[in-house]
């Protein structure tokens, strides 16, 4: 079942920074958001050259490491190979963690 925002842990972290500017049901809800461009082949379309806020640096530090609600389930569908990575299943810690703020990085395990 799809995470709703009201069950994202991260929800008010990751509303802070997300670059989308469509009127989209997965906004700020990083894992339904790429599991969406997952299935429609244009991995993290609304991050492409969006520039990151200097200021959303640290919210990593603020995040929930684990992601109770939906882990198991991103874990299905996680195409990371990086062996030991603690970001697994918490694919919005992965946004954070790969995003630069020039906009210039990527989700480096979505590629």
């Amino acid at each position: 079942m799809p995470t709703a925002i009201q069950d994202c842990a991260n929800y008010k972290i990751n509303i802070q920074m997300c670059p989308c500017t469509y009127d989209c049901a997965n906004h700020a809800v990083c894992c339904e958001c790429l599991r969406n461009h997952v299935e429609a082949g244009s991995l993290t379309a609304c991050m492409r050259d969006a520039k990151r806020a200097l200021g959303t640096l640290d919210l990593v530090k603020q995040a929930v490491v684990a992601c109770a609600t939906n882990q198991a389930r991103n874990l299905e569908a996680c195409a990371c190979t990086y062996e030991p990575c603690e970001r697994k299943g918490v694919c919005c810690n992965c946004v954070r963690n790969h995003w630069t703020p020039d906009g210039s990085g990527r989700v480096a395990c979505m590629r």
